[in-house]
Order: C-alpha cells, then sequence, then structure tokens
C-alpha cells in the first residue's frame, strides 16, 4: 500500500463497510475488524459447556482455536431457514480474534462517516449492539456494535476497574487539573470510561457522541481565546477520541486539530478497538500523541500522566 492510499484511507472520514444478511435483513461491520470469510462447517465446531447462549463452540482457525458466536441469537433475531450455507466472519479487535456466524455475506461499501445515523433509544436493549444506522443501495443498514456482543458473552474483555496501582492518587491535584475531552459514540463505554478515570481523580472530563461534536466545540472555543487574546485558558490539554464514530470519526478529528495553529497544542490520545500495525502507521500520519487498545484502562490512565506532568 503507497504512501498516498494510506492517506487517502486515514484523515478523509472515509471507511469500508461489510455488509451482511442475518434472516432478511442487511447489517454490516467495519472492514478493518474483518481477518478473513469462510464458509461454516458445523461438524469442525467443539462444543463449550456451561457458555453463553450465543456462543456456537471453538473452532480452528489458522493452527489456532477461537470462539464462534452465532450473531443471530446475539441479536435476539429470528433466524432464516433459507441460508444452507453459512458463513463466518472472522474479526480482529480489542487484541482478540472471533468468529460471527452469519447467514451470507454481500458486499463492500466505501462510504463516509458523516453519512451514518446513530441509532436511536427506541431500540431498547438492542440499541446496545447497534451503533447506528446508515442507507445503501435502496436499503438501511443497521452497524453492529462487535464489542458490545463480545463483552456481553465474554465479560473479562469489558472495561474494567484499576488496579490499585493505577488508582495512586499520588498526583490528585495535578490529575484534577488536567481538562480532559472524550469522544465516543457508545454510551456504554463513555458512561464506564468517565467512571473509572473519575475514580483516578480525573474530575474535568467532557464528554462527546462523536468527533464532529468534539471539534464544532473546539471551534467554538478557538473563537472565545481569540476574543479574549488566549490561546490556552479555555482549550482541553487532552482529546481521547474513539476511531469509529459517526459523523465523524477519530482519525479525521486528530487531523483537523492538528491542522489548526491555536489547537495543535492538543494531546491527541486514540483510545481504539482498532489498535494494530497498520492503524498504529494510520494515527501517526494524522499526528495522533499516544494510543491505546480498549480495554486497557490501566495504560490509558499511565498516559494521561504522563502527559498530565509534562505540561
Amino acid at each position: 500500500m503507497g504512501k498516498q492510499e494510506i492517506l487517502l484511507e486515514c484523515g478523509t472520514n472515509e471507511m469500508e463497510l461489510l455488509t451482511f444478511i442475518l434472516g432478511d435483513q442487511p447489517f454490516g461491520i467495519n472492514v478493518l475488524k474483518v481477518q478473513s470469510i469462510m464458509e461454516y462447517d458445523h461438524s469442525a465446531v467443539t462444543k463449550v459447556p456451561k457458555s453463553h447462549h450465543a456462543m456456537i463452540g471453538m473452532i480452528l482457525y489458522r493452527d489456532r482455536t477461537i470462539p464462534l458466536i452465532d450473531l443471530t441469537t446475539a441479536l435476539d433475531l429470528e433466524g432464516s431457514k433459507g441460508h444452507k450455507r453459512r458463513i463466518v466472519i472472522v474479526t480482529e479487535f480489542n487484541s482478540v480474534v472471533t468468529g460471527f456466524l452469519v447467514d451470507s455475506v454481500n458486499r463492500i461499501h466505501r462510504l463516509y462517516w458523516s453519512d451514518f445515523v446513530p441509532m436511536d433509544s427506541v431500540l431498547g436493549n438492542v440499541a446496545e449492539s447497534i451503533t447506528g444506522s446508515i442507507h445503501v443501495d435502496g436499503s438501511e443498514v443497521l452497524v453492529v456494535d462487535l464489542e458490545h456482543i463480545l463483552s456481553v458473552i465474554s465479560p473479562h474483555l469489558a472495561i474494567n476497574d484499576l488496579t490499585s496501582q493505577n488508582l495512586d492518587v499520588s498526583e490528585k491535584s495535578a490529575r484534577e487539573n488536567m481538562r480532559i475531552y472524550f469522544a465516543e459514540d457508545s454510551k456504554t463505554i463513555r458512561k464506564n470510561v468517565v467512571r473509572i478515570l473519575k475514580s483516578a481523580c480525573y474530575k474535568n472530563i467532557k464528554i462527546f457522541d462523536d468527533g464532529q461534536q468534539a471539534f464544532d466545540n473546539l471551534i467554538d472555543l478557538q473563537g472565545q481565546a481569540e476574543s479574549k487574546g488566549s490561546d490556552v485558558s479555555l482549550l482541553p490539554d487532552v482529546m481521547i477520541t474513539d476511531i469509529e464514530m459517526p459523523k465523524m470519526d477519530g482519525l479525521t478529528l486528530c487531523k483537523k486539530i492538528k491542522e489548526v495553529e491555536r489547537l495543535k497544542q492538543i494531546h491527541v490520545v486514540i483510545f481504539s478497538s482498532l489498535i494494530n500495525r497498520q492503524m498504529i502507521k494510520k494515527c501517526e500520519m494524522v499526528g495522533t500523541d499516544s494510543y491505546v487498545t480498549k480495554p486497557e484502562m490501566g495504560r490509558l490512565v499511565s498516559i494521561l500522566d504522563k502527559l498530565c506532568l509534562d505540561k
């Protein structure tokens, strides 16, 4: 992949969505999570006793054993009996490789995050497993929150409380004085991360549902700072951001922040389930100051401490 192609894919607010079918309804996930697609062989599944009802079992994938989850069951949907050859989508996120069983796979679409519509609360509990929707080829495609589904089935992979080492409050004053912005579209993750950061004495946190909200707020603050003749008094010290968000993704948010003279001093920390070698390269190309894989809250606090103490 050439440098020009990488630049096209990071900081342009574009993404690629793999669409697939559950029952008779289209769904989608970010291609960046997908390792491979293969035909489902039920005879190759090893059952796991007393496992979650959506856990089909374990399968062998590239000389390693990975969990296989029935996505139809996980979303509490009715499956279709018309699909004789079901498909396994093998994913990697949160540094975990997992297989998800679907009825069929459609195609990959290149889209803009600005076209995504965040999921409305009218869907109730199911909405926690759906991050949003987008109109593709005449159909409304629901985007599945695989991280939430995996955290429900395997709770040890969810964002957990800090250890006593990370809760060291010797730098309490410095932590309390740090101004933090946090952009994350998942309500559950926002709530847990803020709760944990506050337990570590990071009290001054402002949250945003997506990158566009966060950037608009920064531009407003920039205007206020200019009118008062100050560059820094109103601006946050750190922007923590997810990558996958409606309206504006985290890479684009970082790129835009670093392009504005009065904003580029803000430290940007990418907090995402998509951190791997390829994504690290993209993070660096848009000027990210640091990056953390979800759900490594201890490392996130350590990075914030370093930024805080080095001020």
